[in-house]
């Protein structure tokens, strides 16, 4: 197994419509370029080398087959390299490649080959025509100059809801108030009615009444 791995990402965040949701597109490896890989073997993949067909290489990270992150879905051979376009499965790690990703942490892919069909150069270099390509990785170190990821559409769901400013949470503290409602007792006064008699009328005196008064000096 040898693994190649470019160096110097870009990472630009895809617009929505450009790229399908998670997933990094750019450049697996660039052609006749010389890499040195783990071993110390110097390698160098000419155009054509890598298959765009059949089985699909998957998608590690740090080229752990333990943390597999997703698969390559799209495969380009170019005169520059080999262009790819990577889904990213909706996992846990995943969410945490795509995040590293978007944010510039994660700045570099590797691939990784079995040569089928190799020569070695007067300088010892292994010249790569023809390959089985396993895997991509998305990796912290790189050692091609020319290999980039291009894009990234990061769509990563919240598990939780927002909680936005202002916003009161209510609480075991928080309980509503229930209204009492006071009862007012009826406090009219009620008024006696006193049976009252009935007045005097007046009578007028007569003319024979008025003259015996005024004999007698009343």
């Amino acid at each position: 197994m040898i693994r190649l791995t470019p160096s110097q990402i870009t990472v630009d965040a895809g617009a929505a419509g450009e790229l399908p949701r998670r997933s990094i597109s750019g450049i697996a490896v660039t052609y006749d370029e010389t890499a040195t890989v783990a071993d110390g073997t110097e390698v160098r993949i000419m155009q054509g080398a890598l298959p765009v067909t059949g089985r699909a290489p998957k998608l590690y990270g740090q080229h752990d087959s333990g943390q597999i992150i997703g698969i390559l879905t799209e495969r380009v051979d170019t005169e520059q390299g080999m262009m790819f376009t990577a889904k990213i499965s909706a996992t846990n790690l995943g969410n945490e490649y795509l995040t590293l990703a978007n944010d510039g942490v994660i700045d570099s892919v590797s691939v990784g080959i079995n040569p089928t069909k190799f020569s070695f150069d007067a300088d010892g270099v292994m010249i790569v025509e023809a390959a089985e390509w396993t895997e991509l990785s998305m990796v912290s170190q790189g050692a091609f100059s020319g290999a980039v990821i291009t894009e990234v559409a990061a769509s990563i769901p919240q598990t939780e809801p927002p909680i936005e400013l202002n916003e009161v949470i209510p609480t075991q503290e928080n309980t509503i108030m229930e209204s009492v409602e006071t009862p007012v007792e009826a406090a009219a006064t009620v008024e006696k009615l006193w049976a009252k008699p009935a007045p005097r009328e007046f009578a007028m005196p007569t003319p024979g009444d008025y003259l015996a008064a005024m004999h007698i000096g009343g």
